[in-house]
Protein backbone atom coordinates (compact mmCIF):
# COMPACT_ATOMS: atom_id res chain seq x y z
CA UNK A 1 0.00 0.00 0.00
CA UNK A 2 2.93 2.14 0.89
CA UNK A 3 1.72 4.74 -1.73
CA UNK A 4 2.66 8.49 -2.25
CA UNK A 5 -0.83 9.50 -2.80
CA UNK A 6 -3.04 8.34 0.34
CA UNK A 7 -6.04 9.87 -0.23
CA UNK A 8 -9.68 9.49 1.31
CA UNK A 9 -10.27 6.25 -0.57
CA UNK A 10 -7.29 4.33 0.19
CA UNK A 11 -7.78 5.52 4.03
CA UNK A 12 -11.23 3.77 3.65
CA UNK A 13 -10.04 0.87 1.83
CA UNK A 14 -7.55 -0.13 4.26
CA UNK A 15 -10.07 1.54 7.58
CA UNK A 16 -10.99 -2.88 8.11
CA UNK A 17 -7.26 -4.05 8.18
CA UNK A 18 -6.28 -1.04 10.29
CA UNK A 19 -9.38 -1.46 13.17
CA UNK A 20 -8.17 -5.09 13.08
CA UNK A 21 -4.27 -4.43 13.53
CA UNK A 22 -3.80 -5.97 9.95
CA UNK A 23 -1.63 -3.30 8.72
CA UNK A 24 2.45 -3.20 8.53
CA UNK A 25 3.65 -0.21 11.24
CA UNK A 26 4.14 1.95 7.51
CA UNK A 27 0.99 1.41 6.61
CA UNK A 28 -1.12 2.21 9.74
CA UNK A 29 1.20 5.55 10.24
CA UNK A 30 -0.05 6.12 6.81
CA UNK A 31 -4.13 5.29 7.47
CA UNK A 32 -3.80 7.20 11.20
CA UNK A 33 -2.29 10.13 9.85
CA UNK A 34 -4.59 10.23 7.17
CA UNK A 35 -7.99 10.16 10.17
CA UNK A 36 -5.79 12.78 12.27
CA UNK A 37 -6.29 15.04 9.06
CA UNK A 38 -9.13 14.55 7.22
CA UNK A 39 -12.00 15.39 9.49
CA UNK A 40 -14.72 13.36 6.98
CA UNK A 41 -12.84 10.23 7.50
CA UNK A 42 -12.23 10.47 11.00
CA UNK A 43 -16.19 10.39 11.24
CA UNK A 44 -16.48 7.23 9.55
CA UNK A 45 -13.76 5.48 11.06
CA UNK A 46 -15.34 6.83 14.39
CA UNK A 47 -18.55 5.25 13.54
CA UNK A 48 -16.81 1.46 11.99
CA UNK A 49 -14.69 1.74 15.21
CA UNK A 50 -17.92 2.04 17.61
CA UNK A 51 -20.06 -0.43 15.39
CA UNK A 52 -17.07 -3.10 15.99
CA UNK A 53 -17.50 -2.31 19.50
CA UNK A 54 -21.08 -2.89 19.69
CA UNK A 55 -20.77 -6.14 17.62
CA UNK A 56 -18.18 -7.38 20.07
CA UNK A 57 -20.15 -6.40 23.01
CA UNK A 58 -23.83 -8.05 21.98
CA UNK A 59 -21.64 -11.27 20.42
CA UNK A 60 -20.51 -11.80 24.42
CA UNK A 61 -23.75 -10.78 25.65
CA UNK A 62 -27.28 -11.89 25.11
CA UNK A 63 -28.77 -12.28 21.60
CA UNK A 64 -30.01 -9.66 19.37
CA UNK A 65 -33.35 -10.46 18.92
CA UNK A 66 -34.90 -12.03 15.27
CA UNK A 67 -36.38 -8.21 14.43
CA UNK A 68 -32.57 -6.82 15.04
CA UNK A 69 -30.79 -9.47 13.21
CA UNK A 70 -33.24 -9.09 10.34
CA UNK A 71 -33.03 -5.43 9.82
CA UNK A 72 -29.22 -5.55 10.02
CA UNK A 73 -28.79 -7.84 7.36
CA UNK A 74 -31.31 -6.21 5.37
CA UNK A 75 -29.30 -3.82 5.81
CA UNK A 76 -25.85 -5.16 5.08
CA UNK A 77 -27.08 -7.09 1.97
CA UNK A 78 -29.41 -3.86 0.72
CA UNK A 79 -27.15 -1.88 -2.30
CA UNK A 80 -26.28 2.07 -2.56
CA UNK A 81 -26.05 4.30 0.35
CA UNK A 82 -27.29 3.96 4.24
CA UNK A 83 -30.67 5.67 5.13
CA UNK A 84 -30.33 9.28 6.36
CA UNK A 85 -30.96 9.87 9.98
Amino acid sequence: MSDPVFDCRAAVDHLYDYLDGELTTADADLVRAHLEACAHCFRFFDFEAAFLRFIEARRRGEHASPELRRRILDQLLSEGDPPAP
